[in-house]
Formats: structure tokens, C-alpha cells, sequence
């Protein structure tokens, strides 16, 4: 990073406790309705600085990018609301770790019951027999219940809906920033990640953040209305049951010039083929009915 790189400013900014413990003070006094405006004097004792001066010199630092200063008092910009949800996600707290568990899931690979664990920040689901793993993704722990296992599977379905929706739609769920999606024959990632291969892939990513997951052709269709419907008129809902037998989804064909993705869905004989094109639209469909 350069010296006159934009962000560097901000890291600046970010690299000191006093401005640190300022960030805190005035989101930790936040509640349902909206972020709080606090005095000088609240922010004093919240942030346990005794040097007038010394707060006055910080707060100043902070205007106008993180901090915001009203006729009330303080209160936190864009900006400082989301140095404040890094602090808060980044605080220590017990650590929790899920042992393996059995799921009435099969493999994809060997058609054994998959088992899902929780550690190291993250939800996964895998299979003991053949050692490939369908899902592994970020779950914060805080919606983790070790008396409850099956909260990791209720976690990382949650977490994966949100972000797939989002990301495919082209907005950043963590940053706000475009994203963009492509498909792409199977790579490195599959035997890098220790993840079931799968021949095409879906690499999402976050131009702005860098955010990025590599996932397969099941979770777009996953979002796609033209796939609820036909879903829902079979008494499917697809969008919340992210591993159930009830649909099996196919790639056919991948296709790089023009690039198309020719898949198919199919519930109890009734089939809904599609083609996808490079930026994940449908640009086909054709409803087939089991004779």
C-alpha cells in the first residue's frame, strides 16, 4: 500500500485505542431504535478518558468520516457504524467448537448420511466415509448452540441463503460493494479446499472487499423465480430446504462461446429445463410434464 493510498488514511484513523474505544462507546450505547447521540461528557466516561484535551483532539480526528458531531452531541456515520460492527465481531468470547453429528443427508459421492460440525468459526457438512465435504462457511458463533447441534446446519443455511441471494444479485452483503459472478470449469479449489468436486463452478466475488465463495450451478437456480415457481407448484420450497432430495438439479452442458449453462430440474417426473448465460440470467426455459 502506498503513502498516498486511500485507505491508508482510514487505518490511521482506526490504529489508535482512544478512537477505538470512541467507536465502541457510542454504538454500545445504540439500541433497536437507532444509533445513539451521546455529550461529550458520555463519551468521557464511557470511553474512560480523564484528558479533556486529549478526547477533544480524537473526536476531531474522527469528524466528519466516522463520527458525527450534531447540536446533541456525537453520534456515529456510515462509515463508523461499520467500524463498529468489525470491533464488535471481532471481540473475544468462549470459544465453540460442534462435534461431528449425523444428518439424514446422503453423500453426493458415496451415498452415505452426511454429518455436520461447527469449528473454527465455521459450519460444515461433510461426510465421515469418503471424506469429501459439501459446505464449509463462515457462521458467526453467537447463533451457535452446542446444547443444540442442529443450530449449525439452522446457521449455515441461513448464512448461505443470505449471501448466495445477495451476491448473485450483485451487492456485497458485507461491504456494500459490487459483486460479480462467473462460471468456470472445475479448478484447484475443489482438492485445495478438501470440498466435493464438482465439474462447474460458480466463483462470486466482491470487487470492492474481496469477499468470495466458489459454489455450484444448484445455488443460482436456487434464486431464481422462474425455479420457485415451478418448485412451489410441485409443493417444493427449494429456497429453504438447501439439501433436500425432493428436487434433483442436473448440468447438462457447458457451453463457453456464447457462454451458456444448460441445466435441469426434476420433481417427481416433471422437469424444468433452463439455460443460463455468462451473467447468471435465464435466457430459456421449458416446462417438460411426466406423462
Amino acid at each position: 500500500m502506498g503513502d498516498d493510498h486511500p485507505s491508508r488514511r482510514t487505518f490511521e484513523l482506526l490504529a489508535n485505542e482512544v478512537r477505538l474505544r470512541v467507536i465502541t462507546a457510542l454504538g454500545d450505547a445504540s439500541g433497536a431504535g437507532g444509533y445513539a447521540t451521546l455529550a461529550f461528557s458520555e463519551i468521557q466516561r464511557a470511553a474512560d478518558v480523564d484528558d479533556s484535551s486529549r478526547l477533544t483532539y480524537h473526536l476531531d480526528e474522527l469528524r466528519d468520516e466516522f463520527v458525527e458531531k450534531t447540536a446533541e452531541g456525537y453520534t456515529l456515520t456510515l462509515a463508523g457504524i461499520r467500524a463498529y460492527q468489525a470491533v464488535i465481531a471481532h471481540r473475544s468470547g468462549p470459544e465453540v467448537e460442534v462435534e461431528p453429528f449425523d444428518v439424514d443427508i446422503p453423500c453426493g459421492s458415496c451415498g452415505d448420511d452426511l454429518e455436520a460440525w461447527y469449528t473454527d468459526g465455521r459450519g460444515n457438512l461433510g461426510c465421515h466415509t469418503c471424506g469429501d465435504r459439501t459446505f464449509r462457511y463462515p457462521v458467526d458463533p453467537s447463533h451457535i448452540d452446542p446444547r443444540a447441534p442442529e443450530t449449525v446446519l439452522e446457521s449455515l443455511e441461513l448464512r448461505l441463503r443470505r449471501d448466495h441471494n445477495s451476491m448473485f444479485h450483485g451487492l456485497c452483503p458485507y461491504c456494500g460493494g459490487r459483486a460479480e459472478s462467473t462460471f468456470d470449469l472445475a479448478s484447484d479449489h475443489w482438492a485445495d479446499s478438501g470440498m466435493r468436486h464438482q465439474d462447474l463452478t460458480v466463483h462470486t466475488s466482491c470487487l470492492e472487499c474481496s469477499w468470495f465463495f466458489v459454489t455450484n450451478v444448484d445455488a443460482v437456480l436456487r434464486t431464481k423465480e422462474v425455479v420457485w415457481a415451478f418448485c412451489a407448484e410441485r409443493g417444493v420450497d427449494w429456497t429453504s430446504l438447501l439439501w433436500t432430495e425432493d428436487v434433483d438439479c442436473t448440468v447438462e452442458s457447458f457451453q463457453r462461446e456464447p457462454l451458456r449453462v444448460r441445466s435441469h430440474i426434476d420433481i417427481e417426473g416433471d422437469r424444468l429445463q433452463v439455460v443460463l448465460d455468462e451473467n447468471l440470467d435465464i435466457v430459456e426455459r421449458t416446462v417438460v410434464e411426466a406423462e
